[in-house]
């Protein structure tokens, strides 16, 4: 199965993640989506999380690798002509910098830890606390 290498931002604050409600998987993740030609990992992250929510991010001081590294097959979507296929995304811790407005029409939410159903982010967030 053809796969691609992708990058996705855990942004905290406070006791809260910023999460998107993905338009065609119809769930709660973070921010995230494929890098491009010349861009590291993280960058691709911070991109994609200002892209998808508007609010511009920076690396975390000492969170420069990522956190978490997930492999999770991505289901058909005929409206983009795109088959089932993998993806291998990376997860960096973020915070932000400046809230502006989205340049894409996605749903994002502050979502207190305690509410997030999400796995995969349940794993980041116990990284994270075994570090700390």
């Amino acid at each position: 199965m053809a796969g691609h290498i992708t990058a996705s931002g855990l942004v905290i604050k406070d006791d809260f993640a910023l999460l998107i409600y993905h338009p065609y998987i119809k769930q709660w993740f973070q921010p995230g989506g494929h890098i491009d030609n010349g861009e590291s990992p993280i960058e691709a992250a911070i991109r994609e999380v200002y892209e998808e929510t508007g609010i511009l991010c920076e690396s975390t001081e000492g969170q420069l690798d990522p956190v978490d590294i997930d492999l999770h097959e991505i289901p058909a979507n005929p409206k983009k002509g795109e088959d089932a296929h993998l993806h291998i995304d990376l997860l960096f811790v973020l915070q932000v910098i400046e809230e502006r407005e989205s340049p894409e029409d996605i749903q994002k939410a502050w979502v207190p830890f305690k509410q997030i159903t999400c796995p995969r982010i349940w794993r980041a967030l116990q990284k994270l606390q075994a570090y700390s």
